[in-house]
């Protein structure tokens, strides 16, 4: 029954506009009529008489054109023209003909902000006007004027007649305009209601009416916000008001839960209210939630762009890595020079080079274009950006996808590998200390990754104290804006930690260890996002420390302090080079000779029990925990020698290399989990020349340049072995180096500087083991397992180490 109902009740409104329409027309020939066509009862004279005709005469004349007007007027407005424009502008154009002076009269019809007029036409200060509104508030106007004025009054006297012409003519208009607009109301398929300068309802559609829940009868008249007082107060008053103040169009959206129904509301304004325009979005707001979902669980940073290149949505992620909130990017162009982008040299990327504008010249998808980004906090961070056009069926361009991905870890890796490289070319041509930490410190303040760099002194084995870490030099920062030397109390903690432990330790605005808090605080008062200390360091000995400070504010991840901890040892195995070869070429040198007899010492107690002399010819560090020792014992078995000790946890493994009957003896391989004596010494900085130990007593021979603190050296050796005591001190000159001397050194240089540690390990296992003799007195995989290597690995250090070392050593010699 309600389809029928409404279907009834449309055609009583057709009806009653129809009716309007012919109403109107009655009053305006009636009172054209009426008014133009009274005649008086009498003439007095024949002047009189003669005057009454020539106005009777021009009165019908005026009756006539005004007949004449509202017959076209019907003509060209009557049903509902396909063009009403149209018929509006012919209709302006013939206008004038009806009017007494036609030859100097210009008409204008406006209808809400179009203009239809006459050629010629402009404003006078005698014109004849009527105004008029639809329902659904379009103003409609018309503007008669002459062009010429009469000379004696400077007015043109406009007749009665002419002046309801107008009304008339307005009122037709109008009524044609009125209908035009509902019936093309009707026909949309979104919901329109006109609400005018009251907020009170003009006129409902149809689909307005299903969208609002109310019929457009109980409506019309109506208060908006008496209707539905729930939405004062909201932003659909906002809006709608806003429309009003702005005379611009703007948009809400509501949702109503008892209908389960998302509708949109455009609101435009009008000259007499506004117009809304109802449209249901359900379905694509369900689909944009969907959307919103896959976006917000996508890992990437997702942007989209219109065609026009200006950003209509993002995701969290992109709002992560760009360092802004939503409304903040949403809108933007991508030339926008908020945008601080730059290349990989720290140039900005121009308009011609951006991958967005690439993409609309060509239309091509593009993929890893890698850039950096300045974030708002100051902060750097490396982006891969991907981007893929959205195209319409003419293949023109409809959106774009940005898909960028954090790369900052993996870009600020291979940026610090890059700036790392060619200091290998330092350090392998390094001749003196303080020179070459000189030039690591320039060579890291050179690139975008350090401000600031200095590598302080450390005397392996003692304990750091402020006055030694703040005598540090060779400090070196990028700009003359960072102060020089940065030596604050707070890197002592820290520094103490590094040298104790052996690692790395950082401090960076986001996070610090709790017992660093003043240092963090330090460096963030500098200027600085973050700071490093690494310890330079080898077989266990700190040589240095190196003090990094750096405005990025994603520094000293795990991937880079892992590459500086490479880097620190690296280093100091050219610090430990360079001490080794200052003792072998000092002028002046010290013999020291130490005898233990504490039981402690592996060696000791085997050599007592078994009254035998065990020398050890070198000391291997296979882990953390192990060290290895090659050893040759003279007076005992050495099945004897694996005789479990008492203290059997020192004794990890035992492997017999080459043994004898008579004398009993040979050589044998020891793993230990202690250190032994001579060890010690080595850790210090002495060298070892002899360490054998004869029925229960070691003797120690080791040198060290003239000018150490011995006494340092025997306190730390009695700490860890204190039945052992310094016996004699020799100062002696070396002799000078024969050209046999000269190609060991050779040799020695390039063992030290040229091979990696595990290289070395393997180098020296392999000779004391006997694996270069003939027969083989050790085979490949005794001795991987000795160092915890498999035999492939074995091998393949082995190899290298060999084809290095006489590679190297060739090539000095033909130089």
């Amino acid at each position: 029954m309600e389809e029928p109902d409404r279907q009834a009740r449309d055609r009583k409104g057709d009806q009653s506009d129809r009716a309007d329409s012919v109403a109107a027309d009655s009053v305006a020939w009636r009172d054209i009529f009426e008014g133009g066509g009274r005649t008086p009862e009498r003439a007095d004279t024949a002047d009189d008489h003669t005057e009454f005709g020539k106005t009777a005469e021009r009165k019908l004349q005026d009756r006539t054109n005004a007949l004449n007007a509202l017959k076209r007027a019907r003509e060209l407005f009557t049903g509902l023209p396909d063009d009403i424009d149209d018929s509006i502008r012919t209709y302006v154009s013939e206008l004038p003909q009806w009017f007494r002076r036609s030859q100097t009269t210009e008409a204008r019809i406006r209808v809400g902000d179009d203009v239809f007029e006459t050629d010629g036409f402009h404003q006078t200060t005698d014109t004849v006007t009527a105004k008029a509104c639809t329902r659904t508030g379009t103003t409609v106007s018309m503007t008669v004027v002459c062009t010429d004025q009469q000379p004696s009054t400077g007015q043109r006297a406009w007749t009665g007649t002419e002046r309801e012409l107008a009304e008339a003519l307005v009122t037709l208009v109008k009524s044609a305009i009125d209908r035009w607009e509902i019936d093309s109301l009707k026909r949309v398929s979104d919901g329109v209601a006109v609400l005018d300068s009251d907020l009170s309802y003009a006129y409902v559609n149809q689909q307005a009416e299903q969208l609002l829940g109310r019929d457009s009868e109980d409506l019309r008249g109506e208060y908006v916000w008496d209707v539905f007082p729930e939405a004062a107060d909201t932003v659909a008053e906002e809006k709608i008001q806003t429309a009003l103040d702005t005379q611009s169009s703007t948009s809400f959206e509501r949702y109503s839960a008892e209908k389960g129904q998302w509708v949109e509301a455009r609101v435009h304004p009008s000259d007499d209210g506004v117009v809304v325009v109802f449209s249901e979005i359900t379905d694509s707001k369900v689909a944009g939630q969907e959307l919103d979902h896959v976006l917000e669980t996508t890992p990437v940073g997702i942007i989209l762009l219109n065609a026009e290149g200006d950003i209509t949505r993002t995701n969290s992620r992109a709002e992560e890595l760009l360092g802004l909130s939503r409304h903040r990017i949403d809108g933007k162009g991508y030339t926008h020079p908020d945008w601080d982008i730059w290349d990989e040299a720290g140039d900005p990327i121009t308009r011609e080079d951006h991958p967005i504008t690439r993409l609309f010249e060509t239309g091509e998808t593009i993929q890893g274009f890698t850039h950096g980004v300045t974030l708002p906090d100051g902060s750097e961070r490396w982006l891969s950006s991907n981007v893929a056009p959205v195209k319409r069926e003419d293949g023109s361009i409809e959106q774009v996808i940005v898909a960028l991905e954090d790369v900052t870890v993996s870009k600020r890796l291979e940026q610090l590998i890059e700036t790392f490289q060619p200091a290998e070319e330092i350090l392998n041509s390094a001749i003196a200390a303080e020179e070459t930490r000189q030039a690591i410190c320039e060579l890291l303040t050179d690139t975008r990754e350090y401000q600031y760099a200095r590598i302080s002194e450390h005397t392996p084995g003692t304990e750091l104290i402020e006055s030694d870490f703040q005598e540090g030099s060779g400090a070196v920062a990028a700009d003359e804006s960072v102060p020089l030397p940065i030596q604050s109390q707070t890197e002592v903690a820290p520094a103490a930690v590094a040298v104790e432990t052996g690692e790395i330790q950082v401090v960076t605005r986001a996070q610090s260890d709790s017992r660093f808090a003043r240092w963090r605080a330090d460096t963030l008062d500098h200027g600085f996002q973050g700071g490093a200390i690494v310890p330079l360091q080898h077989r266990g000995r700190v040589y240095g420390l190196l003090v990094l400070y750096t405005h990025r504010g994603e520094a000293f991840g795990g991937r880079e302090q892992t590459l500086l901890t490479t880097f620190g040892e690296r280093v100091g195995q050219v610090l430990h080079s360079l001490e080794t070869e200052r003792i072998l070429h000092a002028d002046k040198m010290a013999e020291l000779t130490f005898e233990s007899t504490d039981s402690a010492s592996f060696f000791v107690s085997a050599s007592e029990r078994l009254d035998c002399t065990i020398e050890i010819m070198d000391t291997i560090p296979a882990s953390d925990e192990m060290l290895v020792h090659y050893a040759s014992v003279q007076g005992a078995s050495l099945d004897a020698l694996g005789d479990p000790p008492e203290d059997a946890d020192r004794a990890a493994q035992l492997r017999q290399i080459r043994h004898t009957e008579e004398p009993p003896g040979g050589e044998v391989e020891i793993g230990l989990r202690r250190q032994s004596l001579a060890q010690t010494l080595v850790t210090e900085g002495a060298v070892v020349t002899t360490d054998t130990v004869t029925e229960g007593r070691a003797e120690v021979v080791c040198d060290v340049p003239l000018g150490t603190d011995i006494g340092s050296i025997v306190a730390r050796v009695q700490e860890s072995f204190p039945e052992t005591s310094l016996v004699s001190k020799r100062e002696y000159t070396p002799a000078a180096k024969t050209d046999a001397h000269a190609v060991g050194r050779v040799l020695c240089n390039i063992f030290e500087e040229e091979l990696t540690d595990r290289q070395q390990q393997v180098l020296r296992a392999a000779m004391y083991g006997g694996y270069f003799r003939s027969p083989r007195r050790s085979t490949a995989t005794e001795i991987a397992d000795t160092l915890s290597l498999t035999q492939s690995t074995f091998s393949y250090h082995l190899r290298n180490a060999q084809q290095t070392l006489f590679e190297r050593l060739f090539d000095r010699l033909q130089r």
